[in-house]
């Protein structure tokens, strides 16, 4: 009896045990972060700003001239900015200034990522791209858990010309309740990336780029992406590439953002 009574006590304790862990270890599911230090490659330049609580985060920028339009790029939880500097060259050549921030954890930089943290410093970084290239258009490109920075940054902001959301989601949380249906999820998500409800506070047009059989940000949430916004439109791409735009061998994807750029980049 005493074993038995013993083997209900685990069973029933592991519920308990399995949200703990979701608790203590949330950092570890949401964030990736490659330490690799970023380098400039040929064409770009190596950036540091300084952010509000004292650390000096690097990332990249290349210059079209000094009257284009700027796309400021935020990339998803794994890698780190230089790994997209190869989509930013073609952005670079279809005559835009690319901007390509690196969070902090991420890419040699110091300190640990976290949805309040990065989201202050992608601030100060929105406020070196205006005073860098003053009274230039921008646009913000927000890569999978970037939509959610580039979203929380676009709302209710002045200035944002145009906002790319490729391979988005709605939160978070949503996307947790998919993976872990029978957990607490709600109760336990410290990083929410709320994306959905701040899309009525942007004010600039939205271009959401998605791919059909995506099982990481399923197509459902770029589908619930755009019908929220103000201004929304969808591309959708075949194939089940994450992030859809820069796993996307044959191009599409680029080149529907470039077009979209074109359209609302306009010095």
């Amino acid at each position: 009896m005493r074993r038995l009574l013993t083997a209900i006590a685990i069973i029933a304790g592991l519920p308990l045990l399995l949200v703990g862990a979701l608790w203590a270890g949330q950092e570890r599911l949401i964030f990736l972060p490659d330490p690799r230090v970023i380098a400039a490659p040929q064409g770009w330049e190596r950036q540091t700003i300084r952010t509000q609580d004292g650390l000096d985060l690097a990332f990249l920028t290349a210059t079209a001239g000094p009257r284009a339009p700027v796309v400021l790029h935020f990339h998803g939880n794994g890698g780190n900015a230089e790994d997209r500097s190869g989509l930013g060259v073609l952005l670079n050549r279809a005559g835009y200034t690319v901007v390509l921030a690196e969070y902090r954890g991420y890419g040699g930089n110091p300190g640990r990522p976290g949805e309040d943290t990065i989201a202050a410093d992608a601030a100060t970084l929105l406020a070196w791209v205006q005073t860098r290239f003053p009274g230039q258009p921008i646009a913000l490109w927000g890569e999978s858990l970037g939509s959610g920075v580039a979203t929380r940054l676009a709302e209710n902001r002045p200035g944002i010309a145009a906002v790319v959301l490729e391979s988005p989601f709605t939160s978070v949380a949503d996307l947790a309740r998919g993976m872990y249906p029978v957990m607490p999820t709600d109760w336990l998500l410290r990083h929410r990336f709320e994306s959905l409800s701040r899309l009525p506070g942007i004010s600039a047009p939205v271009l959401v780029v998605a791919s059909e059989q995506d099982r990481v940000t399923p197509p459902g949430h770029a589908l619930r992406m755009v019908a929220g916004a103000r201004d929304g439109r969808l591309v959708m791409l075949p194939g089940g590439a994450h992030p859809a735009v820069l796993n996307d061998a044959s191009g599409q994807g680029v080149r529907a953002v470039v077009a979209f750029l074109r359209q609302h980049l306009r010095d």
